[in-house]
């Protein structure tokens, strides 16, 4: 592996990801947005103390279906993209080996949306923490749930994500069915997140586990399809 390659790659990938405004919206505006929002549906919902947790652990938890439908939107133009723009066939002629291109485009379509939803759950946390603390009697975040949803889960979703939405641009021609066809990401997450609003399923350490177990066991499962369906001469002879 070599990554200079990798970074070389996933470098130039977030340059011309950033130059769309969309786009620093999205990275900047919607973490940011959710965040607030949320906070303020605690501050004027007038929740009693013992729904408040489980509340707050949906609202964190809200964030997991965008941290796995932001990164593998961007994830969508690894390939499809590129095609438009007429820049794959360079790239794809280069000395860099398929695991570093992929490698590389993973990154640059994980790394800057899920630093922006850690950012957006961060101020989730400290903002309903001034706003429930005097309810709760103490500060409900940081606790071993955010944690593992924070650490644990959302990096796994995102990772998810990116990997389908890969696979699935080496197979399309076009960005938007391939965006399309990457947000299928997400549903499991809204299915668990009215769940828990609903209190049929009960967010804690245990169930997070799990949760990560199924996601890792997915996301190798993944890697190695992706791997595996990636081939440079068929896509080069596909959209030449």
């Amino acid at each position: 592996m070599n990554w200079r390659n990798v970074s070389a790659i996933a470098i130039k990938d977030i340059r011309i990801m950033l130059t769309r405004r969309s786009m620093r919206i999205a990275l900047v505006a919607l973490p940011l947005g959710l965040g607030v929002g949320f906070a303020q549906i605690i501050a004027f919902g007038h929740f009693p103390a013992s729904v408040l947790p489980r509340t707050l652990n949906a609202f964190l938890f809200f964030f997991i279906m965008y941290t796995g439908a932001l990164p593998a939107s961007l994830a969508a133009y690894s390939m499809v993209g590129e095609k438009v723009e007429r820049s794959l066939e360079p790239l794809l002629a280069t000395p860099a080996s398929d695991g570093e291109i992929l490698l590389a485009k993973g990154m640059a379509a994980l790394v800057p949306p899920l630093v922006a939803m850690w950012s957006g759950m961060v101020v989730l946390m400290g903002y309903c923490d001034v706003l429930t603390r005097s309810t709760l009697g103490s500060l409900y975040f940081p606790n071993w749930t955010a944690a593992v949803t924070v650490l644990g889960v959302a990096p796994l979703v995102a990772t998810l994500g990116v990997g389908f939405s890969v696979l699935c641009s080496a197979r399309v021609s076009e960005v938007r069915t391939a965006q399309q066809l990457g947000a299928l990401v997400a549903l499991p997450s809204v299915g668990v997140y009215v769940a828990i609003l609903d209190g049929a399923f009960t967010l804690d350490v245990a169930s997070l586990g799990i949760i990560c177990g199924v996601l890792a066991v997915a996301d190798i499962i993944m890697a190695f399809a992706v791997r595996g369906m990636f081939r440079r001469e068929e896509i080069l002879n596909r959209w030449a």
